[in-house]
């Protein structure tokens, strides 16, 4: 795959609530030579207040996170998407039925759906104790994409 410009990252889990749009605003605020993305593959949810304290929390800006299903990157005029991130297994299993993402580099993360929890006390407890493994695993994806040959 050559990539023109800046590599491309799209962050998916079921809902794009919480874990996804945390992984963006990282991609955003701590790599600024990556595009950053996030989506859902089922119905989408609000956001998550919990997901956005914890990125306060950790001073990372989360202004203009916002909740979005996955097909609006394939309509045409859509951002291009060199890696797509399944961030949970519910978003790796639906990402195989969709036809688009054959164009992209994939990649299968396990972390923990979070905004599954009823509890928002729960949730923020959970958010901060995966902030660290999530940060890494961020920054290990950047590292790849940027990696990719890039046309001149």
């Amino acid at each position: 795959m050559t990539l023109t410009g800046r590599p491309s990252i799209l962050f998916v889990c079921r809902d794009n609530s919480g874990l996804s749009l945390m992984a963006e605003a990282i991609a955003i605020a701590a790599h600024s030579h990556v595009r950053a993305f996030s989506a859902a593959v089922a119905e989408t949810a609000p956001v998550d207040i919990a997901a956005v304290e914890c990125l306060h929390y950790a001073r990372i800006p989360a202004d203009g996170l916002s909740s979005k299903p996955v097909e609006l990157f394939g309509f045409s005029g859509a951002p291009r998407v060199d890696v797509v991130v399944a961030m949970v297994d519910e978003a790796h299993q639906a990402l195989g039925r969709l036809a688009w993402h054959q164009i992209a580099r994939m990649e299968r993360w396990t972390f923990d759906d979070v905004s599954c929890l009823r509890d928002v006390n729960q949730r923020r407890i959970s958010y901060r104790r995966l902030l660290p493994r999530l940060k890494a695993a961020v920054r290990a994806v950047v590292d790849r994409a940027a990696a990719l040959p890039v046309a001149a």
